[in-house]
Parts: structure tokens; C-alpha cells; sequence
């Protein structure tokens, strides 16, 4: 079995491109911050690169930006190339799906929209006929 599950921060913009044929990639890194503190008693943090295609990748870089709260669900991939006539290897986590992952804590004490992690155009559905 091949699954991968991580969550934490974009570390930058998502990259978005297209290949020659037209399909969309995009190339995102997620900050995971351990559970753990280390000697100096701060948390480590590992960068790990992902790859989503298609639809997952314009969905990420539509609605994604750097510090933005991830969640990633794929599995790990090795892409194989030449460099120099050395072979290179790149790890990655080719995603499946995607979420968002809460909020930001607000900073003034107060939630309003900019605090929210989630962009604009996303609103909040209240109804009162809910049974909830």
C-alpha cells in the first residue's frame, strides 16, 4: 500500500503550468511542522514537495497561496531524470485530493473574513430551516 497523508502550510505560491498537451500540473511544497520539540525546545519542520494534475492542480492554485493551511491526501512518487549524466531523483507526494485545514487564529481577537483561511468566494451558509 502507497498513501500519504500530511498537513500544514503551503512555504509558497503554487506553481500552476501546462504540459504540451494541454493537461494542468501544479507543483506545491507543504511545510509539516513535528509534533515533538527538539534540544533548543523548538519544532522541526519538514518540507515536503507535492505534484497535483488536472482538475486537483487548478483547484490548488486557484484557491491556495503561500501560508495557506493544507491537507493532502496521494501517494509517494520518484520521478528518475539525467543531469549531467548523473541520474537525479525527485520525491514527491503526487495528491490526490486536497482540503483545506481550519482556520488562521486571528490575531486581534476578533474573527472576520480576512482572518478566515479560505478565500472570499466561499461564503458561509446559514439557513434557518436547517434541523441542526
Amino acid at each position: 500500500m502507497n498513501k500519504a497523508i500530511i498537513m500544514g502550510r503551503l512555504s509558497a505560491d503554487p506553481e500552476l503550468r501546462k504540459t504540451e498537451s494541454g493537461i494542468s500540473t501544479c507543483r506545491f511544497t507543504v511545510a509539516v511542522q513535528e509534533d515533538y520539540k527538539n534540544k533548543d525546545g523548538s519544532r522541526d519542520v519538514d518540507f515536503i514537495n507535492c505534484k497535483a494534475w488536472r482538475s486537483t492542480a487548478e483547484y490548488v492554485s486557484r484557491y491556495f497561496k503561500k501560508g495557506s493551511r493544507i491537507a493532502v491526501i496521494g501517494k509517494n512518487k520518484c520521478d528518475v531524470y539525467e543531469k549531467n549524466g548523473e541520474k537525479q531523483y525527485y520525491n514527491y507526494v503526487k495528491a490526490e485530493s486536497v482540503e483545506f485545514a481550519g482556520y488562521n487564529k486571528p490575531t486581534s481577537g476578533t474573527t472576520d473574513e480576512a482572518d478566515r483561511d479560505f478565500p472570499a468566494e466561499f461564503d458561509e451558509i446559514v439557513s434557518e430551516d436547517s434541523p441542526f
